[in-house]
């Protein structure tokens, strides 16, 4: 008896930018959180100034992750249900990062609340615990993408670390912007060095994710037909190229690095919200490229 198995792929983006914003204040409160724990954690004393705000800016950013993510839900009230042990997948990222959302946030708030009570060890001991959460919030989201085999645009395995360097990026800017907030309202003025590490940090890292883009463009290009359909599309998308690439990275890079703009805060804290925008464009152009090369 011939058999006949007909396979309906419906070529469409199920998913609206609620996801790519989940990432990207995700990304924002583990950025900003380890900032945090340089001093607390790893008793840099420079950077005492930006402990506190630090830790509270992740927290609130990490209050409205979740909530982009109970948005996109068809049903919002059954999110409660990913939390239920016996739904535990434990070969899905996304059941590990739910967890994750949920131990993270507590952590977070004992370690500010330590931080406000000025009691150093239990500051230093709980930032101990809660650095490893912060990394996993954020890299578990780039393993998810990852472990999708069935797009090409995704499934790599230098996802995890380009969200992680980009996530650390995005947190450097916005403490750079709040940096130059303090110092207008703040009678005692932050130590210029901790300034001139920022921009450093930034330059390297937005150096580092341009080697992922290399990277990116040089594995999918020379895997298969889906890879180069993937680098092709990207590089036609202008949010990517001119958005994430140029606004986000190259221009923001050649003001750090170009001594006249460097010396200028009006320069630096432009090159500071490029790069936040950049690197929310990064993860609204992964997100929604992966859906354009159709499967099949």
């Amino acid at each position: 008896m011939d058999l006949s198995v007909l396979y309906n792929v419906p070529h469409e983006c199920p998913w609206k930018v609620y996801i790519p914003l989940y990432f990207y204040f995700t990304g924002l409160s583990a950025g900003s959180f380890i900032l945090s724990s340089l001093y607390t954690v790893f008793g840099i004393k420079k950077y005492k100034p930006l402990a506190f705000p630090a830790a509270v800016t992740s927290f609130v950013l990490l209050l409205i992750a979740p909530a982009c993510l109970i948005f996109d839900l068809h049903q919002p009230l059954r999110f409660w249900h990913t939390l239920v042990p016996s739904y535990f997948n434990t070969t899905a990222a996304l059941s590990y990062g739910t967890w994750l959302l949920t131990l993270y946030p507590v952590g977070n708030m004992v370690y500010i609340w330590f931080i406000f009570v000025k009691n150093e060890k239990m500051m230093r001991v709980m930032g101990t615990i809660t650095v490893p959460l912060a990394v996993s919030v954020h890299a578990y989201t780039g393993f998810a993408f990852a472990l999708v085999r069935g797009r090409a645009w995704w499934h790599s395995a230098l996802m995890p670390g380009y969200f992680l360097t980009s996530a650390i990026l995005s947190g450097v800017a916005l403490l750079v912007v709040v940096a130059f907030v303090m110092n207008r309202f703040s009678k005692k003025k932050l130590d210029e060095g901790v300034f001139s590490d920022l921009y450093n940090m930034m330059i390297g890292i937005i150096i580092m994710d341009f080697f992922w883009v290399l990277s990116f463009a040089l594995t999918l290009g020379l895997s298969n037909a889906d890879g180069l359909a993937a680098i092709i599309t990207a590089f036609h998308d202008p949010l990517y190229l001119w958005g994430e690439l140029v606004l986000g990275m190259l221009i923001p890079l050649f003001l750090l690095i170009f001594p006249m703009t460097r010396r200028n805060k009006v320069w630096v804290a432009l090159s500071a919200i490029l790069v936040i925008g950049g690197v929310f464009l990064m993860r609204y152009s992964l997100v929604f490229i992966g859906f354009e090369i159709p499967l099949s």
